[in-house]
C-alpha cells in the first residue's frame, strides 16, 4: 500500500481510514484533478457514511525504501471531494473524487462587482464562498500579489471567477489541505505569483521514462494581441497593442483581437494584453515523461515545479540538427498506487 486514505464528512470531521489503492490520482496546475479507488462491498468500511457524495478524501503518499532501507521521495498530499461518477460491479464499488479546487464550482457568487489587486479579489471570492456554504471553508493561505488592479462582475461561481482572474493577471492558484491537531481537515486557497520552485533537478533516462509522443507543439500562435477593455460604447473602449517581439521576428505578425471582460482601466488592459501575448506568442511545447520512484525524485514533483531537461531526439536546434536543452515546468501529474509511477505533462518554458 503506497498511500494513506482518510475520509471526512462534509463538515471536515474525520470518519475513517480506508484500505484502498488509489488508481490514479492527478494534480493539474490551475485546474482540478481527479482520484479513483475501488472498495470491496465485503469491506466493513464500505458504507454510505464513508462514501457519501460531498465527503472529503485526504490522501498521503507513503514513501518506499530502497535496497539500503533508506526512504525514497514523497509526493504532495492530495485532497478532494467525493462526487459522481460512482460505479457498481459485483462485489465492488468504484469511487471518484475531484480535487478541492472544484468545490468552488459549487459556491454561487452574489451579483456584485469586485475590484482591486488579484489578492484582494481572490480573498473576496473565498469570503463569498464561505458565506454561501460555511460547512467547508477554504481559508486564505499563501497569498502573493501584484500592483495592478482588476475588476470582475460576479455572476456564476467562485471557480469560474478565479479562473478568469488567473487568466487576466497571469498568476497561479490551488487549494491545499492539512490536518490540524485534532485530526480535522483544514483547506487553504493559495494564490501565487508563479507556483512552484526551481528544483535544480534534471530529467534523465534513470529517473524517468520517455513516453510517446515525446514532444507536442500545439496551439496557433498569436504574437500581436490587440486588447480592448469592456465598455458600453465604442467611445468608452480603450485599446492596447501588446507584442511578443521574438515570436514576431521569427514568424511575422500573427494578430489577435480580444476584449478582456471585467477590465475597464488602461493599467489592467496593458497587463492582461501583454500576458496574453507572452503566453500565446509561440506554440506550447509539451513533453511527456514518466517519473520513477528513485531516490528523492518524487519529493521534487509538484505542479509548477521547474526541472532541467536535455534530449537529443526531439526539437530543432538553432544551428541545425535535433535536440532540446531547456527548463520545463510540470503542468500536470498522475500517480497510481499499483504501478508506483508518476506520468507527467511538462511544458518548455526556456530554450
Amino acid at each position: 500500500m503506497a498511500s494513506k486514505v482518510t475520509v471526512f464528512d462534509h463538515n471536515l470531521h474525520p470518519l475513517d481510514e480506508l484500505n484502498v489503492a488509489v488508481t490514479p490520482r492527478s494534480w493539474v496546475l490551475n485546474d482540478y484533478g481527479r482520484a479513483e479507488f475501488t472498495i470491496s462491498t465485503a469491506d466493513p468500511k464500505c458504507t454510505l457514511r464513508n462514501l457519501q457524495f460531498g465527503n472529503m478524501v485526504f490522501i498521503q503518499h507513503i514513501q518506499t525504501k530502497n535496497e539500503d532501507n533508506v526512504l525514497n521521495g514523497r509526493l504532495p498530499d492530495w485532497v478532494g471531494m467525493i462526487l459522481p461518477i460512482r460505479k457498481w460491479d459485483l462485489g465492488m464499488v468504484h469511487v471518484t473524487a475531484y480535487s478541492a479546487e472544484l468545490i468552488l464550482a459549487f459556491r454561487a457568487m452574489p451579483w456584485r462587482t469586485i475590484k482591486g489587486t488579484p489578492k484582494t479579489m481572490f480573498t473576496k471570492i473565498l469570503q463569498f464562498a464561505a458565506e454561501s456554504a460555511p460547512n467547508i471553508i477554504i481559508q486564505p493561505g499563501a497569498l502573493d500579489d501584484v500592483t495592478d488592479n482588476f475588476s470582475d462582475d460576479l455572476r456564476v461561481n467562485g471557480y469560474d471567477h478565479i479562473k478568469k482572474l488567473i487568466g487576466k493577471c497571469g498568476m497561479d492558484w490551488d487549494v491545499t489541505g492539512e490536518l490540524d491537531s485534532k485530526g480535522n481537515l483544514q483547506l487553504f486557497g493559495n494564490l501565487y505569483s508563479s507556483k512552484g520552485t526551481y528544483t535544480g533537478q534534471t530529467f534523465t533516462n534513470t529517473n524517468s521514462q520517455l513516453e510517446s509522443p515525446s514532444l507536442t507543439e500545439q496551439g496557433a500562435p498569436a504574437n500581436v494581441v490587440i486588447g480592448h477593455t469592456q465598455a458600453q460604447t465604442q467611445r468608452d473602449r480603450l485599446e492596447w497593442r501588446a507584442v511578443h517581439q521574438d515570436a514576431l521576428d521569427d514568424y511575422g505578425p500573427l494578430e489577435l483581437n480580444t476584449t478582456f471582460m471585467g477590465i475597464r482601466d488602461l493599467a489592467g488592459l496593458k497587463t492582461s494584453s501583454q500576458e496574453h501575448a507572452n503566453k500565446s506568442g509561440r506554440p506550447t511545447r509539451i513533453l511527456r515523461r514518466t517519473a520513477l520512484d528513485l531516490g528523492d525524485t518524487f519529493s521534487f514533483l509538484n505542479t509548477g515545479n521547474t526541472w532541467d531537461l536535455f534530449d537529443t531526439t526531439v526539437g530543432f536546434l538553432d544551428g541545425g540538427g535535433f535536440g532540446i536543452q531547456t527548463k520545463v515546468k510540470i503542468k500536470s501529474m498522475d500517480y497510481n498506487d499499483l504501478s508506483n509511477k508518476c506520468p507527467l505533462n511538462i511544458e518548455v518554458i526556456d530554450g
